[in-house]
């Protein structure tokens, strides 16, 4: 293990646990970096990644042994015959009156609904749902954000209470409702959640954290089986439950019974976390198994984080060059540039569709519907959605 490797693990194993936990004034930035930490403190253990024995952009490595399963695209290729496909278009989405700036975080499967969060100068940060393109704010106690999003439109999200205090909540048939916590937790963010109404998310209890499941809006959240610290980030409508552990750096998942295991990978190999889960497949981090190389070489990714897509059934992993903001049940993923380039929706056959930016500023796709047609996100200070016929 290398001092880089060690310097890796204490920045990425740490979590920012309530109430020292503050919302920043700008939460397009802050609150970007603060998810990309989130998502990115478990992946560890740069040294050996070189035994998945790959790392370019689209490279597809097995982790359920030594030989790569095989995986059939879901979006089938296109004959000689078939026409290109049309271009996408990037819309502004409206902003509540009083709004300056904000940003989209998730969409519904259906593509209906959007969430994500606005704010300016007096207030750094209200959630709001975005319905066909109309937005609402929705009002919770302090400042947050939603961070999941289903097709009945019930939003939840995280929020920090005046005092400081973190909790988690969900709005649905006009109220605003706080998540109920099992004794010894004292603050919570809702992360996702699936058609019929289940909700995942973070417990806080002091600096530990647990992964949760709330079964109900009404509910106490059950704390999952994990063998140490962790957290939980997406839920798929089957209940399938994906996130990582803390300390261990491990792609954890857990299935509808609550039973968790970490993702199978070679031994040595720290493989990242998982961010979210639609059908079969899931997207998630792993650290760069080739960081030095340069972007014409092979596996020139150059980020020390990099964006992985598995397929669930088979353990089958394949590395992004950029970062994943979500995925849908036919394997697409909607995916950002890291520094220069364009964000694309790329499919398992490898194939892109690129998702253009607006006034010379890249787009960052953090939604993207079940039949691929629409995706939404941020591009500079403001929520934007892209139309692909």
């Amino acid at each position: 293990m290398t001092p880089d490797t060690d310097r890796v693990r204490e920045l990425l194993g740490t979590v920012d646990p309530p109430p020292a936990r503050m919302m920043a004034t700008d939460l397009l930035a802050a609150g970007r970096r603060a998810r990309r930490r989130r998502r990115q403190w478990a992946v560890a253990g740069v040294a050996g990644l070189a035994t998945l024995g790959a790392g370019a952009a689209g490279t597809a490595v097995s982790l359920a042994g030594a030989t790569p399963a095989p995986v059939r695209p879901a979006v089938a290729a296109s004959t000689p015959a078939a026409k290109p496909a049309a271009p996408c278009v990037v819309e502004r989405l409206d902003l509540p009156p009083g709004a300056k700036a904000g940003g989209v975080n998730t969409g519904s499967p259906s593509g209906r609904y959007l969430a994500g969060f606005t704010s300016n100068a007096s207030d750094p940060g209200t959630p709001v749902r975005w319905d066909g393109g109309k937005a609402q704010a929705i009002r919770v106690p302090g400042t947050g954000e939603a961070q999941g999003v289903n097709d009945k439109g019930v939003v939840v999200g995280e929020g920090q209470a005046p005092g400081g205090r973190m909790y988690a909540w969900a709005y649905a048939d006009g109220k605003v409702t706080e998540l109920r916590l099992p004794a010894g937790y004292t603050g919570a963010e809702a992360r996702g959640i699936n058609a019929t109404g289940q909700v995942t998310g973070v417990l806080f209890a002091g600096d530990r954290t647990a992964a949760g499941v709330w079964d109900s809006i009404g509910k106490t959240a059950r704390v999952l089986d994990a063998p140490e610290d962790a957290m939980a980030f997406g839920i798929s409508d089957s209940g399938v439950v994906v996130g990582g552990l803390r300390g261990g750096g491990a792609a954890y998942r857990w299935d509808a019974g609550g039973r968790g295991k970490a993702l199978p990978a070679p031994s040595g190999v720290t493989v990242g976390d998982l961010h979210g889960v639609r059908g079969d497949w899931a997207y998630g981090s792993v650290a760069n198994p080739n960081p030095d190389a340069t972007p014409d070489e092979p596996g020139g990714i150059r980020d020390s984080i990099v964006a992985a897509r598995w397929h669930l059934p088979t353990g089958r992993l394949t590395l992004l060059d950029g970062d994943i903001g979500a995925v849908n049940p036919a394997g697409q993923a909607a995916v950002s540039p890291i520094g220069r380039g364009t964000a694309t929706i790329q499919s398992p056959d490898a194939t892109k569709r690129k998702l253009p930016g607006l006034a010379g500023k890249v787009g960052h796709p953090y939604a993207l519907s079940d039949d691929g047609t629409r995706a939404a996100g941020t591009i500079g200070d403001r929520p934007v959605r892209w139309i692909c016929r």
